[in-house]
């Protein structure tokens, strides 16, 4: 995978680790810690979204349940009576538990709300042997369960932003195009040019993001009998347009021959030769051009009474 696809992949992961349960992220972070070739990131994210148990293989004997897994809380006897010892330091190590359970298990035990009480046959049996105490549940609060979480996000979303910089850093990407590039543009050049942009299709990226132009300015206008420059100069006409830009004539003409120049010197098929197709700068100022035209056609309106288009 080349470093722009590799961007792309962490741009994406790091806008979905926001949006998304972590559960739902971990899949895609796995794929890029393989491309990455990160062994520990790798065993990480395993041991995360499955468990600590010894039934995941990634649990080797070196590792133990991590810090920000132990949350604090309360061991009971069947009365509800708190197990509480004389020794403020044995007390808190006891009442801490490491929480083993998978991202997804635990992101269902946070949507309880309240306290959370569980059983642990083996905890309960070491107790009773170390210390001659016997307890039935432990308790503790949901919310630990989401600091827990945060905590994880938190990991993996350095990470990624580590893995960001140590591709932008390095020497060889000097004239790498990051994702931010493409994800500042409109919606239009990001839906149409994206995947071809970052595949290396550069010359196909930049026409097509203008046939989707002048497709927006059809819908826009409703004018579908014209095309290319003979619509741009209708619609944009600087008396009665259809497509109004400005109250200045002056401003609205100067428009209307940008989006006539734009197909007339980009779309038009004579022109395809002029696009360089292996230098993703000068596409991304192609697209960008294109971007602010697009906006520009947001923010006009349509006239409520458009002149008749007349064809010579």
């Amino acid at each position: 995978m080349n470093q722009n696809k590799m961007l792309l992949l962490i741009d994406e992961i790091l806008q979905k680790s926001t949006e998304l349960k972590i559960s739902e992220v971990l899949p895609k972070a796995l794929t890029l810690a393989k491309l990455f070739d990160d062994k520990d990131f790798e065993k990480w994210i395993l041991l995360e979204a499955s468990g600590y148990y010894e039934t995941n293989s990634a649990l080797t004997k070196d590792v133990k349940v991590p810090n920000y897994r132990i949350v604090p809380g309360e061991y009971h006897d069947i009365y509800n009576r708190s197990l509480i010892f004389n020794d403020p330091q044995t007390h808190r190590i006891i009442n801490n538990y490491p929480l083993r359970d998978g991202v997804a298990e635990l992101e269902v035990s946070s949507l309880k709300g309240g306290s959370i009480a569980f059983r642990n046959p083996f905890v309960t049996q070491r107790l009773k042997e170390e210390f001659g105490v016997d307890v039935d549940t432990f308790t503790f609060n949901s919310n630990s369960i989401k600091s827990v979480l945060n905590e994880i996000r938190n990991i993996l979303i350095s990470w990624l932003m580590d893995k960001n910089k140590q591709i932008l850093n390095d020497p060889n990407n000097a004239n790498l195009i990051t994702p931010m590039a493409l994800s500042s543009l409109h919606p239009v050049v990001q839906s149409t040019a994206g995947d071809l942009f970052q595949n290396g299709h550069y010359r196909q990226a930049i026409l097509d993001t203008y046939i989707a132009l002048v497709e927006a300015v059809k819908v826009k206008s409703g004018k579908n009998g014209l095309d290319n420059s003979p619509l741009m100069q209708n619609v944009f006409a600087p008396k009665n347009p259809v497509i109004s830009v400005s109250d200045d004539p002056d401003e609205q003409l100067g428009f209307m021959w940008l989006f006539s120049g734009a197909v007339m010197g980009i779309r038009n098929p004579k022109a395809h030769r002029l696009i360089d197709q292996n230098d993703p700068q000068r596409t991304i100022e192609w697209l960008s051009f294109a971007s602010v035209l697009l906006r520009v056609l947001d923010d006009s309106k349509v006239n409520n009474s458009p002149r008749e288009i007349i064809q010579k």
